[in-house]
């Protein structure tokens, strides 16, 4: 499994990516914005439309940031790694992602799926693994939880 480190001068770097969770209209865009201008990064947003309006957002701000891309040009071809990248509205590829999955399942006419104990705690693990915040630096944790089961009815 991917430990998210690596080595510098025989010092552990953590270099996991950092979540932030927060509401429509919390500030999430805008402290990317604050944070890109400050590290000349690039921020990753999911449509053009999207590219636009931080753009936009960072003029009427008064902060000068690099051309947004999306995820698809961030997945693609698109090469700078040595910048840092912010991620805005990751979410939304994170339900892409499992809505096609499923839709696989759906298309294939699927009637059953199983999935393991391990399984889930292995995702757990990883989750559990994660930096995440809300917007007011408060620590928290994501878990994949199974509701309604009977522990009798193994």
């Amino acid at each position: 499994m991917n430990e998210w480190r690596c080595r510098f001068q025989q010092e552990p770097i953590d270099n996991k990516p950092h979540f932030i969770f927060g509401g429509r209209g919390s500030g999430k865009t805008t402290r990317l914005i604050k944070e890109a201008s400050e590290t000349n990064g690039v921020i990753v947003c999911p449509t053009l439309k999207m590219a636009d309006y931080i753009c936009n957002l960072a003029w009427k701000l008064n902060y000068n940031i690099r051309r947004p891309i999306t995820y698809e040009e961030a997945f693609g071809p698109y090469d700078d790694r040595r910048a840092s990248h912010y991620f805005d509205n990751y979410g939304i590829e994170l339900w892409n992602v499992l809505r096609r999955k499923l839709n696989v399942f759906e298309h294939y006419k699927t009637e059953t799926i199983v999935i393991d104990e391990d399984s889930i705690k292995s995702l757990n693990d990883i989750l559990d693994g994660l930096k995440v915040t809300d917007m007011d630096g408060r620590e928290l944790r994501f878990k994949i939880e199974v509701l309604g089961r009977n522990e009798s009815n193994d």
